[in-house]
C-alpha cells in the first residue's frame, strides 16, 4: 500500500526544476532575484560598515576638539604670565636683576 502512495505523490523539488526548465524567463528571472538580493545584503552589509567607521571618526573628533579645548587653556595660563611681566615692566617700571644687582649674603 505505500508503494502505491509514493508513486502517487510526486517529488516537489523535480517538479520545480522541470518547470525550470521548461520556462527559460522563469529561471532567468528566479537567477536575477537571487542576484538582486544577495547585492541588497551586500550593500546593507557596506553601509553598517561606513556607518561604524563614521561613529569612530566622530569619536575621535570629539577627543580632539576636547585636547584643542585643553591646549587653548593651557595657552592662555602660560600667556598671563607675560602679561604679568609686561604689567611689571611697563606700568611699574620692575626689571630683571643682572648679576652686578645681587649680593651674596654668606651665613656661618
Amino acid at each position: 500500500m505505500k508503494a502505491k502512495a509514493t508513486h502517487r505523490q510526486p517529488n516537489l523539488f523535480l517538479e520545480i526544476f522541470k518547470g525550470l526548465g521548461a520556462n527559460k524567463l522563469t529561471l532567468a528571472l528566479l537567477v536575477v532575484i537571487l542576484a538582486s538580493s544577495l547585492s541588497v545584503v551586500q550593500v546593507t552589509h557596506l553601509a553598517r560598515q561606513q556607518l561604524i567607521e563614521q561613529d569612530k571618526l566622530l569619536q575621535e573628533r570629539d577627543e580632539l576638539d576636547l585636547e584643542w579645548r585643553y591646549l587653548l587653556v593651557e595657552e592662555e595660563f602660560y600667556s598671563q604670565h607675560a602679561r604679568i611681566e609686561e604689567v611689571a615692566t611697563m606700568q611699574l617700571e620692575m626689571k630683571r636683576p643682572t648679576s652686578q644687582d645681587e649680593k651674596v649674603v654668606i651665613l656661618q
